[in-house]
């Protein structure tokens, strides 16, 4: 609910405060007083289009504010916490919309910085504006469709909302396919080259250290003649018979024996033939390492060749995947890991296509039951908004709720065809408006006035009303072409419907003026050349004047009086009643 409004430096506005009660507000006075751009100054507040023309003359800065009393709605509370706006437990909010010369505005909310579209946002949730303006939400198609729902109560939203996250999931999960579908032949490309480089590494069947054994290997088998002809004769030295004397073991159990024989007569051999002796046994030992040596040496020419080849692949694989056997390994664990998840992309997106397809077909029926359930719901709205119209004075206004739907490639298929969908589901809601017997009903914005629109809206509005949750609505001028019995029936229903909804209206009807809860007069003086707009709150007394002065004009008589006095009280006997 909108408790407070500040303007300054607006047009004729030099400053002026307005304070909001529950209920119906009214808002009278002459032509060019500044009612309208009164309104225009909340639109402001709520994010619409500023330019530098708003600014009073010989002003630098102009300002609106507005604090609301924000319902207790949980989604409406949701809505701000999202937009990261912290609400105090009292549940007001302070918007503000400040504009210079150069026509840039700044926009704060409880004291904040913001964004226009943050408060454009924000305030369609607080604010729903009706009258002589192109913004007007009765005039765009787009919204044609949420009136239609909300007509429907909380079981077609619940409906719709399932169709909106079906479409959701899809679309998510048609974007993930298109990018996989565009990364599908880099993917492809990768998992042959990881798939092959893993495959070559493992197939060289490596070993962390077979290098440097390979290449001490080769070392030996480049030398082994030599290799061979020193071990021979070192085993022949020390073991065999061809030197004079015998072999170098056979002499050393020679001296041993003479060492020992020795020491059977001095002690000072026996450490001498001790150590002899235990020298004899380690060459022994040599000799037997010798013979081994020499019975492992191959003397395969091929062999080496086999070495050298296998160095070869290492180097290869050195050259391409890393310094070392243990760096290629690592690559290739790597690289197998690469290949398991491009493998699993491949998968994934198998993944992603069934769970696709099952979400369409979720999609399709909910979207259709949607669909079947809105032509069910817009013949019965037909006939309410025709039967309100009748009863606001435009009796011969025809009303048609329109759906379509359209095709397209992409769509979802139903009953044979591919069909257009998105977060509303498959149709295209639009009303449609005859205002004349014989007339081809066409787009409310081709052919209704503002004073239409208004009345239009508030039929919709009083029908709507258990189902809507904006908590303020302004109707501008919506008395535009009516009077007598018509006037009657829009002062009525206006409040009616402020009796659950805070209504600000702009009238000069005293018809609708009498209903008044909060009654207002804006005047505009000229004082030193200068316009000046002054709005007055009026009491019983003053509103008799009020209604006095709309009666008759410029002349106030005792019988316009008692008229207005009249209308007064069974305007209160009315409220009363309802």
């Amino acid at each position: 609910m909108l408790l407070e409004l500040e303007v300054n430096n607006i047009a004729v506005i030099e400053e002026l405060h307005l304070s909001m009660s529950p209920g119906l507000n009214i808002l009278t006075g002459e032509t060019g007083a500044g009612k309208s751009i009164l309104i225009d100054a909340i639109g402001l507040v709520l994010g619409e289009r500023a330019s530098f023309h708003y600014l009073r003359t010989g002003a630098e800065q102009a300002s609106v504010t507005a604090l609301f009393q924000l319902p207790d709605e949980p989604y409406v509370l949701k809505a701000f916490r999202e937009f990261g706006v912290q609400i105090d437990d009292g549940r007001q909010l302070v918007l503000c919309r400040e504009l210079n010369a150069t026509g840039k505005s700044t926009c704060r909310i409880n004291g904040r910085l913001s964004t226009v579209s943050m408060l454009r946002s924000l305030g369609q949730l607080l604010v729903d504006i009706h009258g002589q303006h192109e913004h007007q939400s009765l005039l765009h198609p787009k919204n044609h469709i949420s009136y239609l729902d909300n007509y429907g109560g909380p079981e077609l939203v619940k409906l719709r909302e399932l169709v909106e996250d079906r479409y959701k999931t899809y679309r998510s999960l048609q974007k993930q396919l298109n990018a996989l579908k565009e990364k599908a032949r880099e993917r492809a490309q990768k998992l042959d080259l990881y798939s092959f480089q893993a495959q070559e590494i493992a197939s060289a069947g490596l070993e962390v250290g077979e290098e440097e054994e390979l290449l001490a290997r080769r070392d030996v088998l480049k030398h082994r003649e030599k290799l061979l002809q020193l071990t021979q004769d070192s085993y022949q030295a020390l073991y065999g018979n061809e030197p004079i004397g015998g072999s170098v073991l056979d002499q050393l159990g020679q001296i041993v024996d003479w060492l020992e024989q020795a020491a059977a007569v001095d002690d000072h051999f026996k450490g001498m033939a001790k150590d002899l002796e235990s020298m004899s046994y380690q060459i022994e030992e040599i000799t037997r390492d010798l013979r081994a040596y020499r019975d492992t040496l191959d003397l395969n020419p091929d062999t080496l060749m086999e070495v050298e080849d296998r160095l070869y692949a290492i180097g290869e694989l050195k050259r391409k995947y890393g310094d070392n056997i243990k760096e290629i390994l690592q690559y290739q664990a790597w690289a197998e890991k690469e290949v398991e998840k491009l493998q699993e992309s491949t998968a994934s997106r198998m993944e992603l296509v069934e769970k696709q397809e099952k979400i369409k077909i979720e999609l399709a029926e909910y979207a259709q039951t949607l669909s079947k359930e809105r032509h069910k719901l817009a013949a019965k709205l037909e006939d309410e908004v025709r039967a309100e119209l009748a009863y606001l004075g435009m009796e011969k206004t025809v009303f048609i709720v329109s759906i379509s739907q359209q095709e397209a490639d992409d769509g979802i298929l139903l009953d044979g065809k591919k069909m257009a969908v998105g977060n509303n589901g498959i149709d295209r809601i639009e009303f449609l408006l005859a205002p004349n017997p014989g007339e081809e009903p066409k787009p409310l914005s081709r052919i209704a006035s503002g004073g239409e629109l208004s009345r239009i809206m508030l039929a919709l509005k009083s029908i709507l009303a258990s189902v809507d949750t904006i908590p303020t609505m302004i109707f501008d001028e919506i008395d535009a072409g009516i009077g007598g019995r018509s006037a009657q029936a829009v002062a009525e229903r206006l409040a009616t419907l402020s009796k659950i909804r805070q209504v600000l209206c702009v009238t000069h009807l005293p018809q609708i003026a009498a209903m008044a809860d909060s009654h207002w007069r804006i005047a505009k003086e000229v004082e030193k050349g200068r316009t000046f707009t002054k709005l007055t709150p009026l009491g019983p007394a003053d509103q008799v004047e009020e209604l006095a002065r709309m009666l008759g004009g410029a002349r106030v008589t005792g019988t316009t009086k008692e008229h207005s006095r009249e209308m007064l009280s069974l305007a209160d006997k009315y409220k009363r009643a309802r």
